[in-house]
């Protein structure tokens, strides 16, 4: 008898108990048979337009001393970001992308047995962030309108929540919050949660109609809270990975600071988001390109007898007359790469991604084929 494989004793159950780690598809994991360089990608919520040319030769430039360290306390950026934020510098945080940095909010606050609250549908890392620490999630059904339900949740926490996750705007459904409710929400919780405000769409947001959170939610000192925002989005900076957080309080700024990895934001993508922070109107172009095709879009899928929530951001979740599933894979085959939504009770929701207008006009030929 073979002896067992002593991996299976070293790590954590809870680690082990996990299914196999799941990546998001990219063009090259296409079965289409298609050449990767014609295959529309609508699947992942990236900006299909490139970044500021200001980033870019900032980049180019950083690529020519990348045989040094980057500044590990990120000093040029965090300075720029207080400047445009109005946030302390030393309560900023940056990570390898927003995504670090919730892996490090269940690192800093989770233990087995605790519970995690989340909206559903929401983004998937916020389960991860859970089940790697041995944490239960706990998630409550957005409302009509794909924003997360506040009261819902509310009613939903217990001695065991840690870390609440609310994004405003919410992936994948687009909706948002007011600030009166988030306000509202953190005051009402209690101390012994992280609240983590998730706006990685936030520039969409504030075109969207919503608000700025961050000025009011100085009120809330009843319990410690992070906000996280990101450049890969309006940006268009998804390959750099930076991302950010605005901490609290100084404690909860210390905490993120602790877990991180020493240089976790490399030399270019500083400098990069660096110049595309300072360069607001191109950031400003972006979104607004992405608003009239993201109108355009759900408009055509409504013709077409798809059902979408009221997204701001730059995606749309709409519910199809034939299973998601098939529909997904009718349209790979097409060489249109687009997502699905996989919560309970949403399992007939497909997520595409805003693209550019012949994106959307090839996307929108290609449901109508498939639908009819």
């Amino acid at each position: 008898m073979a002896d067992a494989d002593p991996a299976q004793s070293v790590a954590k159950p809870f680690i082990r108990a996990m299914p196999p780690a799941a990546q998001p598809p990219i063009q090259r994991d296409s079965k289409s048979g298609i050449d990767p360089s014609r295959i529309r990608r609508m699947n992942l919520n990236e900006s299909p337009f490139p970044p500021s040319p200001k980033a870019i030769a900032a980049m180019q430039e950083a690529a020519t001393r990348v045989n040094y360290y980057p500044d590990p306390m990120w000093r040029d950026l965090t300075s720029a970001l207080s400047a445009h934020t109005g946030h302390a510098q030393n309560r900023i945080v940056l990570a390898n992308g927003s995504d670090e940095l919730i892996v490090a909010a269940g690192r800093i606050v989770l233990s087995p047995g605790d519970e995690v609250l989340v909206p559903v549908p929401s983004f998937p890392s916020y389960n991860k962030a859970a089940a790697v620490n041995g944490a239960t999630l706990v998630a409550v059904k957005v409302r009509q309108d794909g924003s997360a339900d506040t009261e819902g949740m509310l009613a939903a926490v217990t001695e065991k929540t840690r870390i609440v996750f609310l994004a405003t705007p919410n992936n994948p459904t687009g909706g948002i919050l007011t600030t009166e409710e988030v306000v509202s929400f953190a005051k009402a919780l209690p101390p012994t949660t992280l609240l983590v405000l998730d706006e990685a769409y936030y520039e969409y947001g504030i075109h969207g109609g919503g608000a700025d959170h961050l000025a009011a939610m100085a009120e809330v000192t009843n319990v410690p809270w992070v906000a996280f925002r990101t450049f890969s989005k309006a940006y268009g900076l998804a390959g750099m990975r930076v991302g950010y957080g605005l901490c609290g309080s100084d404690e909860v700024a210390g905490w993120f600071q602790k877990v991180r990895s020493t240089f976790n934001v490399n030399a270019v993508a500083q400098a990069g988001a660096l110049a595309a922070l300072g360069d607001q109107a191109h950031m400003r172009s972006i979104v607004e390109r992405t608003f009239v095709e993201r109108q355009r879009l759900e408009a055509g899928l409504a013709r077409l007898g798809c059902e979408s929530f009221p997204s701001v951001g730059n995606y749309l979740s709409s519910k199809t007359p034939k299973p998601a599933a098939e529909v997904v894979a009718e349209l790979e085959k097409r060489g249109i790469m687009i997502g699905r939504l996989m919560a309970p009770g949403y399992e007939g929701y497909i997520r595409i991604t805003t693209g550019r207008a012949e994106d959307t006009d090839a996307l929108l030929a290609a449901l109508e084929e498939i639908l009819a």
